[in-house]
């Protein structure tokens, strides 16, 4: 599944300088502006913020003292949200632009079109709980965790005698995000058997039922 990249900023100070170097050259270029709906003061302010720093940077590695270290941090970060705010309100969402202009000034977008997350191919494996000090009760619970991107468990079932040899023959459907499945049954149900199945709910659909297993209800 594509992902948006928040943090678009380059964490190596060389590689932010490098795109800065860019922002330069494209902010006060007049075509540009008028192409993009660009504001030329913002431009002008931003491109400042990045001489600033650079200029910072520049005198640290001259002298690198104290002083001018906390200089160029502090020249660096009103940079970097110059760039940020900048990008925020000019260029990610800026319907003059297409998507790889953007990318020229290193800016990310989502992906318009996420690559669906595959459906599981076969419901889980799962084992049913009973016991003698809780008449009635019948827990199901799948095995092991839930593949990315599953939101629920779909259990269908069905209390028979007779066996019961496939998913479509279990009427009785409902959902659960988290284990168990949990039902009460009637005291006229005790030694009957229960049938069931199980299968993943995703946004994109279901998975194929799982084989049908079966518990006597205690």
């Amino acid at each position: 599944m594509a992902k948006k990249n928040v943090n678009w900023i380059p964490g190596r100070e060389d590689a932010l300088v490098d795109l800065m170097s860019i922002w330069q050259v494209k902010l006060p270029n007049a075509s540009l502006q008028t192409a993009y709906g660009w504001i030329a003061a913002e431009c002008t302010a931003t491109v400042a913020a990045i001489a600033a720093f650079l200029s910072a940077r520049t005198a640290y590695q001259a002298a690198p003292t104290k002083a001018n270290y906390t200089q160029k941090e502090e020249t660096k970060k009103t940079a970097v949200e110059a760039l940020r705010k900048f990008a925020r309100e000019r260029i990610r969402n800026n319907p003059k632009m297409t998507h790889a202009q953007r990318q020229e000034l290193g800016v990310t977008v989502p992906d318009p079109e996420p690559t669906p997350v595959p459906v599981p191919d076969k419901g889980p494996e799962s084992e049913a709980e009973t016991s003698a000090q809780s008449p009635g009760v019948v827990k199901v619970r799948y095995v092991g965790a839930k593949p990315y991107g599953v939101d629920r468990v779909e259990i269908a079932w069905v209390l028979a005698d007779t066996p019961v040899d496939s998913p479509e023959q279990l009427p009785n459907k409902e959902s659960f995000p988290r284990n168990p499945w949990e039902r009460t049954f009637g005291h006229e149900d005790r030694g009957k058997k229960l049938h069931y199945a199980l299968r993943y709910l995703t946004k994109e659909g279901a998975s194929h039922w799982s084989d049908v297993r079966e518990a006597v209800v205690p």
